[in-house]
């Protein structure tokens, strides 16, 4: 394995927090009410101007990442009333139920899996406004306004979605500056991360990003943000021959021969059930013991949210690993404070981080508390 460079000091890969100065001293404790309400105008992803009474304080949410952005954005659970049972099923697995278990008790049968919504369900909740996708179809969006709900329509697949989700969740809530704050933060985080990755010498090793992996192996190719990230810490994706979300067959994955391997969290691949599959033998990630499974935070870390900061520090060490966890838990422990004001353990972090099924991959005892 290629020597790697000396990973910068955490006061370097900080230094986008400390110049945030006075936001960073934000209060960390859950939302307040303001004490008085205003009119509020929302412009969401449609071009659509959304107006209400006055901050919300009961949100629906139907696209996947949006429960667990909405929670970031108001440091509690409070305000949520409905969620996708994706979303639901996702915090019952992850540290987000554990950090809210209120969550686990809001209604969870707002939309089937194609999310279209269940309107009659939605009403009984007397929602102030409802989050729906904005870019896959009207027919999932006008029944919901038909029926008179105040519908916020997103859309996903970029970072600069995730920071539109800042400002529009935040101005819902009635705290505008909490958004300006979290987005300020995600620019100063990709900063840090660019910093880091334009200081390394080593080549750049090949990765390949699964979606899923289990009953079908789907890969992300160009102009994904899978892509970007990869390209970010400064390694190469090899699927970058095939664009956005693609099934291929494994002779193309041998073909490509990846280098390192990372399996999301949108099926139950572990990394064993690569190892122990023989037809993956001749595979360079698989020789070199470099497959891994990404972590699973308050949100997956593989797809846009606020914690994509974490999965670029994460990939970063798996591609370019150096001994150290580049600041990976520290900066975990930091984040969780700042979104969620809560302190994860270490026992929690090894859980996020799939230590015990990581740990027969190479080079991840980095990662140990």
């Amino acid at each position: 394995m290629n020597s790697q460079p000396e990973a910068l000091p955490r006061r370097t890969l900080l230094k986008g927090a400390v110049a945030l100065g006075g936001l960073a001293m934000l209060p960390a404790c859950g939302s307040s009410e303001p004490a008085a309400s205003k009119k509020l105008v929302i412009e969401d992803q449609r071009g659509k101007k959304i107006s209400l009474d006055g901050p919300a304080k009961r949100v629906v949410t139907l696209p996947m990442p949006a429960a667990s952005i909405m929670i970031a954005v108001d440091r509690s659970a409070h305000h949520l009333v409905g969620i996708h049972d994706a979303s639901w099923a996702a915090a019952r697995q992850s540290i987000l139920g554990t950090m809210f278990p209120e969550v686990l008790e809001v209604a969870h049968d707002v939309g089937n899996q194609d999310f279209a919504p269940n309107v009659e369900g939605i009403l009984a909740l007397e929602p102030d406004v409802v989050v729906q996708w904005a870019n896959q179809g009207d027919e999932i969006v006008q029944p919901l306004e038909n029926a008179g709900l105040k519908v916020l329509g997103v859309n996903y697949g970029k970072l600069e979605d995730v920071g539109k989700w800042f400002e529009m969740f935040s101005t819902a809530l009635g705290q505008p500056e909490r958004g300006r704050a979290m987005a300020a933060r995600l620019d100063a985080d990709r900063v840090n991360v660019e910093a880091v990755a334009a200081e390394r010498t080593a080549r750049a090793p090949r990765v390949l990003y699964f979606n899923r992996f289990t009953d079908s192996l789907t890969v992300q190719g160009a102009g994904s943000f899978n892509e970007d990230y990869i390209r970010l810490v400064g390694a190469e994706n090899v699927s970058s021959d095939v664009k956005g979300l693609v099934e291929v067959d494994l002779e193309q994955v041998l073909d490509w021969d990846p280098e390192v391997v990372v399996l999301g969290n949108f099926d139950e691949a572990m990394p064993d059930d690569v190892y122990g599959d023989r037809r993956w033998r001749d595979v360079a990630a698989v020789k070199e013991r470099r497959v891994y499974r990404a972590p699973l935070g308050g949100y997956r870390w593989d797809p846009p949210s606020h914690e994509s900061p974490l999965m670029w520090r994460w990939l970063s060490q798996i591609a370019f690993p150096d001994g150290s966890d580049g600041g990976l838990r520290d900066k975990i422990v930091e984040d969780y404070i700042y979104f969620y004001d809560h302190t994860p353990t270490p026992a929690e972090i090894d859980t996020m981080l799939w230590t015990k099924e990581n740990g027969d991959s190479a080079d991840y005892d980095q990662f140990s508390a």
